[in-house]
């Protein structure tokens, strides 16, 4: 089996075993064209909110290459509310530790993180939520990362 194919088919066993959670009440990850993300390119998501009652998280998903040149990522992050309230936000991943190790699971040369962005009641009112995400680093163009993506999960009670 080769490499590519290898890689393929851990990550469709992880993403089935992500489907079988339960909590995840949305998730969805873009896969970044030639594993450059450009500062202009952003990332767009809306998913759809029900019950207002419950308490969810919302991860923030960085998949990158062994050859990312830094050690975290900046990211702007804008959402809007059903009723067209609009947050705008910054966050930092960090992603290596002081020796450089990459934080994020590894498979091959391919590292994923997630991010705990928000926690808490977040989602006050039923409707679509609409979340932007661009990077934020001084580079034009970042090379080495492959994907961006947000998670949202209902905490247990």
């Amino acid at each position: 089996m080769n490499r590519i194919t290898s890689i393929a088919t851990v990550f469709l066993f992880l993403t089935t075993l992500v489907a079988c959670d339960s909590s995840t009440v949305f998730e969805e990850n873009l896969r970044i064209k030639n594993a450059t993300w450009e500062r202009n390119e952003k990332a767009f998501f809306e998913f759809e909110i029900k019950d207002t009652a419950a308490i969810y998280d919302l991860y923030l998903n960085f998949r990158h290459g062994g050859d990312y040149p830094y050690q975290n990522i900046y990211l702007f992050i804008k959402s809007k509310s059903p009723s067209g309230k609009i947050a705008k936000d910054t966050a930092q991943m960090i992603l290596a530790n002081n020796k450089g190790r990459w934080i994020g699971k590894g498979i091959g040369d391919i590292f994923d993180y997630q991010f705990r962005f928000k926690q808490g009641p977040l989602f006050p009112e039923k409707g679509e939520y609409y979340f932007e995400i661009e990077q934020a680093m001084r580079e034009e163009n970042l090379d080495n990362v492959t994907d961006i993506g947000i998670s949202v999960k209902k905490v247990n009670e």
